[in-house]
């Protein structure tokens, strides 16, 4: 089999599995990475961002706003200024 053929034979047999399936899944591509079978620092990038966009989901803009920059927005116009 070809690559992309591998690659479309796994995504089709991920769709509709259980997350507990996933989450084994992700632990095995994990030690696929750690074992130097894969690029691990593009791996761990998409992780990491794949997984802060799942958090941040159900979070309105201004939390998603205030999570990346520290800043709750409008923030500067609650305290009186000098």
């Amino acid at each position: 089999m070809t690559t992309p053929t591998y690659q479309q034979l796994i995504i089709e047999g991920m769709k509709g599995s259980p997350s507990e399936v996933l989450a084994e899944i992700t632990d095995f591509v994990i030690l696929l990475c750690a074992n130097g079978f894969l690029q691990p620092q593009a791996f761990e990038e998409d992780l990491q961002s794949t997984l802060l966009r799942e958090e941040l989901r159900p979070l309105s803009r201004d939390e998603e706003a205030t999570c990346r920059t520290g800043i709750r927005p409008g923030y500067d116009q609650l305290s009186p200024r000098e």
